[in-house]
């Protein structure tokens, strides 16, 4: 089958034509019956078709031209075409469905081509829980920013170290903790995980407020990683969790990074108390939260009770 210029009845430029042609366009003569029939298995075949890319749609046009020679010929042509066509059309889209490409980059979705080119080759996923910090002091061009799970998110190009040390400095004023993850641009999921997860380990080890990356918390993660290991380390300080008072001082030691003259001021307690206090830890627990060792376990013992 040929179609021709004088095989199709071409319709006037009437309002109907222009708003939908192809419901004008047909073929005639003896081929009208033919070709009608093949519109319709296309159209059909349409109505089931569940997929969201022209995958296989050059086998399923196929398959409704028969063996019709010339119709399996014009079934690959407009497969081909369709497909050149998607192609395109993902390539110059402006912005992702969502709207939201910081959202979608730390998700994985596909974004488009276009999008890509004009993105840094990496990032740096930089976590806080302050959400309503003052940034825009901050010549923040290229940041990406979203929000997640109660948490700000931003993705900071990765070859601007000086606005990202203003950035982290900014978020942590001081009293917070922030975390960070450095990835390439088509990894950022796998950033904004590893980036999530230091901000839990530091929230559960009571680190000092700062800005953390995982090479900071190796130890948690590896105690948090071995159920019988977090099991033997929370047993050491169980007698220290039944007293409410050497409790509290243990977690104030730790949270001042051992530092027991501002242990001693966050808890509104004298220096001598805090001696006291210490002692009786180690009494207890046969690690001395005052020497170098003992501090480096109960502070470990510390974080696999909060991960048990």
């Amino acid at each position: 089958m040929r179609i021709k210029t004088a095989d199709v009845a071409m319709p006037n430029t009437s309002p109907d034509w222009e708003a939908d042609p192809a419901l004008n366009l047909r073929v005639v003569g003896e081929h009208e019956h033919r070709f009608a029939e093949f519109r319709a298995k296309v159209r059909a075949a349409g109505e089931q078709w569940s997929g969201t890319r022209p995958a296989g749609l050059t086998e399923l046009l196929c398959a409704a031209a028969a063996d019709d020679p010339e119709l399996l010929q014009l079934a690959r042509a407009g497969a081909q075409l369709l497909e050149d066509f998607l192609d395109g059309l993902s390539c110059t889209a402006a912005l992702p469905p969502s709207g939201d490409l910081a959202a979608d980059l730390i998700d994985g979705k596909a974004v488009p081509h276009g999008v890509l080119g004009r993105l840094a080759p990496g990032y740096v996923v930089v976590i806080s829980e302050q959400r309503d910090v003052r940034l825009q002091e901050l010549d923040l061009h290229g940041v990406l920013r979203t929000t997640r799970s109660g948490l700000l998110v931003l993705l900071v190009p990765d070859r601007d170290t000086d606005l990202l040390d203003k950035i982290t400095t900014r978020l942590m004023g001081g009293t917070r903790w922030v975390a960070t993850a450095r990835r390439p641009v088509a990894e950022l999921e796998d950033a904004y995980t590893e980036a999530t997860e230091v901000l839990r380990l530091v929230a559960a080890g009571c680190r000092p407020a700062g800005t953390y990356a995982l090479t900071d918390v190796l130890v948690e993660q590896a105690i948090a990683s071995n159920a019988q290991v977090a099991g033997r380390l929370a047993e050491i300080i169980r007698p220290v969790r039944e007293n409410q008072v050497l409790w509290e001082t243990l977690v104030a030691l730790v949270h001042a990074d051992f530092n027991r003259n501002q242990a001693a001021r966050d808890l509104f307690v004298h220096r001598s108390t805090m001696d006291y206090r210490l002692q009786r830890i180690a009494k207890i627990t046969g690690w001395d939260p005052a020497g170098g060792h003992g501090a480096q376990l109960l502070r470990a013992a510390l974080f696999a009770d909060a991960v048990a």
